[in-house]
């Protein structure tokens, strides 16, 4: 008579296998070394067919499993896109673009962009642009005259060891 072949689920790892027929209704699952008791029997018979019933069990978990990862993760995707499309909506008054570098920046001189239609306009806007910049260049800041500096080449050079890479490039 040959023996009888039963198989059956694990409990932690959800995983069908194939097990021999006891007079003890406790196994151990070969995969995560689970101790259980027998709690159902998905089908009985011969080695090759449990076997391949086996093969075929497993099969249709994982690819529920599959599915079921494939669902979630596209319920996510389209949850994210709705979260995005609801933020742009509450986004969609402009804002107002400005140059940072503005605020460190002066006015600036309004320029002439006039055409040659009023030359005599243009002419009296340059005249006031002129009269606002002062321009003595006859007129040196410093008191001391010029006899009594050094010039650059007379001052004493400095024997401080340099530490730049850039002074052998100078």
């Amino acid at each position: 008579m040959s023996q009888q072949i039963r198989v059956l689920q694990c409990i932690q790892c959800k995983m069908y296998q194939v097990d021999f027929v006891k007079k003890v209704n406790k196994w151990q699952c070969k995969i995560c070394r689970q101790k259980q008791d027998l709690l159902k029997e998905f089908f009985k018979g011969s080695g090759p067919e449990c076997r391949a019933k086996v093969q075929q069990l497993n099969l249709e978990r994982g690819m529920r499993e599959e599915k079921l990862k494939e669902d979630l993760f596209l319920t996510a995707q389209q949850q994210q896109e709705q979260k995005e499309n609801s933020l742009e909506k509450q986004d969609t008054p402009p804002k107002k673009q400005t140059n940072k570098w503005a605020n460190y920046v002066d006015e600036p001189i309004e320029s002439i962009k006039k055409t040659a239609a009023d030359p005599s306009e243009i002419q009296n806007q340059n005249q006031e642009l002129f009269e606002e910049v002062p321009m003595n260049f006859n007129k040196s800041r410093n008191k001391v005259p010029r006899s009594n500096k050094r010039p650059a080449e007379n001052l004493p050079a400095v024997n401080k060891k340099s530490c730049s890479k850039w002074n052998d490039f100078l």
